[in-house]
């Protein structure tokens, strides 16, 4: 096996074992995955303070337009 060989095959070990690592961790961890439904679901949020206003046209009402001739 040339130089080149392991240089790209040790880096790509490497990565595929930490990936490999973290499936296995977020998989296997019943305790973890259970922790945000512990409490039930979060409320929907409440406006600070009224719902928004309607937006206005900046320059008024548009004009209507004429015929065509």
């Amino acid at each position: 096996m040339s130089r080149r060989h392991v240089v790209l095959l040790l880096p790509a070990l490497i990565l595929v074992a930490a990936m490999g690592l973290k499936t296995a961790v977020t998989s296997n961890s019943n305790l973890i995955a259970a922790m945000p439904v512990m409490n039930g679901p979060d409320p929907t949020p409440s406006p600070w303070n009224g719902p928004d206003p309607t937006p206005s046209p900046w320059n008024g009402p548009d004009p209507t337009p004429s015929p065509w001739r």
